[in-house]
């Protein structure tokens, strides 16, 4: 690990954390707007202003956390954001105060952002291979198919 690797990673987890706590803040502008109180347009940081910390801790510490597992492991694929994705639902279940949910929360955030590395971020697996690439892909899922084919 070099001092460029490090500042990339802190790089990554800010600009995370922005990103997540800006989505924090419409999802409180938008919890504020549902209640019913006195205080106004400041109740999204008054009220509601738990959701803007909560989202940006997790994308931050899920930000950091898929780095460091990255680094640490050597390998750049989906368990690092499992990983990630894990210790961003602990930092979740915290608010609760319930060791159970936190233990939830970890499993479920951990496979959900598994699944979604692993799937290809949604573009699938095949995204950016070649022609060739994607065939013998194809071949290999549907070779029981194939076999079953050529003894009929």
């Amino acid at each position: 690990m070099t001092a460029h690797d490090n500042k990339d990673c802190l790089y990554e987890a800010g600009k995370t954390t922005l990103i997540a706590g800006s989505l924090g803040l419409v999802v409180s502008a938008m919890q504020n707007t549902v209640q019913k109180h006195k205080e106004g347009a400041k109740g999204v940081f008054t009220r509601t202003g738990g959701t803007i910390g909560i989202f940006a801790a997790m994308g931050g510490i899920f930000a950091i956390t898929e780095c460091t597992a990255k680094d640490i492991r050597g390998q750049d694929d989906a368990l690092n954001a499992g990983i990630a994705g894990c210790a961003a639902g602990l930092a979740a279940g915290v608010k609760t105060g319930s060791i159970a949910k936190m233990c939830a929360a970890c499993a479920g955030v951990g496979a959900t952002m598994f699944a979604y590395e692993y799937s290809g971020e949604l573009k699938g697996s095949l995204a950016g291979k070649s022609l060739e690439e994607r065939k013998e892909v194809r071949d290999s899922f549907f070779k029981g198919y194939k076999k079953a084919e050529e003894q009929a």
